[in-house]
């Protein structure tokens, strides 16, 4: 396999997961956040420990496709144990985005 099929693979990964299982699970599992979009800031957020803004293009290209091979995998990990891990694991990550996101609209 290459590397175009791999970031391939991980991309439609990242998006059955952000698009499609996670926003499926969440009003059932008790998730403080039930969008894809929301999903998306909290594993982009903890994927960069801060406001995604601040590592990424914002516009044109979906943030997703400016991930690298090794960054993509992590934020699929990252995804995978919203899905995997108790409600409080989601809790916890949505929080943190939250604080990083107060921080940069206070800079």
């Amino acid at each position: 396999m290459n590397g175009e099929t791999d970031i391939n693979k991980l991309r439609a990964r990242y998006l059955e997961l952000i698009n499609d299982i996670l926003p499926s699970i969440a009003r059932a599992r008790g998730f403080p956040i039930i969008s894809n979009h929301c999903f998306g800031r909290v594993v982009l957020d903890n994927l960069f420990q801060g406001c995604w803004y601040n590592y990424l293009t914002v516009g044109r290209v979906a943030a997703y496709k400016q991930l690298d091979l090794t960054q993509l995998q992590q934020a699929v990990n990252i995804a995978q144990s919203l899905v995997e891990l108790p409600t409080a694991h989601v809790v916890s990550l949505n929080n943190q985005s939250l604080q990083w996101r107060r921080e940069y609209r206070s800079s």
